[in-house]
């Protein structure tokens, strides 16, 4: 009798259990992949949104002091003697610091929140200006301050004329000395209240004749 050998088939609960076995596997493979998937998105969305934060308060920043740079010099080339500019802030951004010193305005922006980093951008003025400062800190507080420079004699004003060959260097001095401040310490804006910037005319008067010079306060 010849004995016939039987294949080693499968029966069908062997084959069950490998589709099942299968079946999971493939399962937990997708469930890992997609888990994956929303981690990357999700780290993506916690980079994009500082970045795109970080762009939109940037330009924020470059709109206004770009914005105050030029009615800053819009106030230094006008012709109208004693001219006054009022500029308000919006609500938009509170969290931006605008500084102006002599020479720049500059805004500075706290990231902070998102990670450690400030945004500082500054734009050069094409003249001086004089925020408010440790000697005075508006037109009548300029005027009062010559005027005790002088034993409260003469303020400079147009009927209260500084003495020129006296009183000239010693005004150019007090002004230097603020801008070597004012590059040390700027002057801080409160964006709650409107930002004057004003024309200020010093005249002078002595026996050849009289003179002025111009300056452009800052001050709120």
């Amino acid at each position: 009798m010849v004995l016939m050998s039987r294949s080693i088939i499968p029966d069908r609960t062997t084959r069950k259990i490998f589709k099942d076995e299968t079946g999971w596997a493939d399962f937990f493979i997708t469930r890992i992949g997609l888990i994956l998937f929303a981690a990357m998105l999700l780290l993506s969305a916690f980079r994009v949104y500082p970045m795109f934060y970080e762009h939109e308060t940037g330009a924020y920043m470059d709109a206004v002091i770009s914005e105050v740079a030029a009615k800053i010099e819009a106030v230094d080339t006008t012709t109208i003697p004693e001219h006054k500019y009022i500029y308000s802030f919006d609500e938009k951004n509170r969290n931006v610091r605008i500084e102006i010193s002599t020479e720049y305005v500059a805004a500075r922006g706290n990231l902070s929140s998102w990670r450690d980093k400030e945004l500082v951008h500054a734009k050069p003025l094409a003249t001086y200006v004089y925020p408010s400062n440790s000697k005075w800190g508006n037109t009548s507080g300029l005027r009062e301050y010559l005027s005790r420079r002088n034993n409260f004699s003469k303020n400079g004003a147009d009927s209260s004329p500084l003495n020129f060959s006296r009183d000239k260097g010693d005004v150019e001095e007090m002004f230097e000395n603020i801008r070597s401040e004012l590059a040390r310490d700027p002057f801080v804006v409160d964006p709650d209240k409107p930002l004057i910037i004003e024309k200020v005319i010093i005249h002078y008067t002595d026996q050849m004749g009289g003179a002025k010079r111009d300056y452009v306060l800052v001050y709120q």
